[in-house]
């Protein structure tokens, strides 16, 4: 399941931080994160709940995270021109993982779940479950290549609810491993 999960959203996702502000740690330094876009469509499941703050808040891509709080200061992006985002944050700054020889990616090193806690405390949500799970700027970058190491920085996501829900205006993308995308 994590591979199934991990090689579908590896190659959907963009993050640009912010250059004001963060939540400490590696993650508030101001540089653009970017990686290979090719997103699957996203199937719909979305909760009237209240807006969010922090984690799962709207943001412009454009705005780069400076329209996100410090705490979750990196908008993410999932589509290739994508105008809208999420605010996460950057819960793994260095993670490997090797292909094996039918280029399929093994368990990333560290495990990002142990980072959950993370992620829970800037969730305002009551739909889902706030994850570090969500992979982007795999280095080297390209198609994945049979027995080689990759590196990845893993940031914050919204696993969806019961029945593919979602917090506010975000909707379940279930060909990403189910995580709450913009829609």
């Amino acid at each position: 399941m994590r591979s199934k999960f991990f090689v579908h959203v590896l190659a959907a996702v963009s993050l640009t931080l912010g250059a004001c502000g963060g939540g400490g740690g590696d993650d508030d330094d101001g540089t653009a994160i970017d990686s290979s876009i090719d997103s699957p469509s996203a199937d719909a499941g979305i909760d009237g709940s209240t807006a969010l703050t922090g984690l799962g808040q709207p943001c412009v891509a454009a705005m780069q995270g400076a329209d996100c709080p410090a705490n979750a200061n990196g908008c993410l992006t999932f589509t290739a021109n994508a105008t809208m985002g999420v605010c996460t944050k950057v819960c793994v700054q260095s993670a490997t993982f090797m292909t094996n020889a039918q280029n399929q990616p093994g368990p990333l090193t560290p495990d990002p779940a142990a980072q959950n806690a993370m992620c829970t405390a800037i969730y305002t949500g009551t739909v889902g479950t706030a994850v570090c799970a969500v992979p982007v700027n795999r280095t080297p970058t390209g198609a994945l290549a049979p027995n080689t190491t990759y590196t990845v920085v893993v940031t914050c996501g919204i696993q969806c609810g019961t029945g593919n829900t979602c917090p506010g205006n975000l909707t379940c993308n279930t060909g990403l491993g189910n995580i709450c995308t913009p829609p």
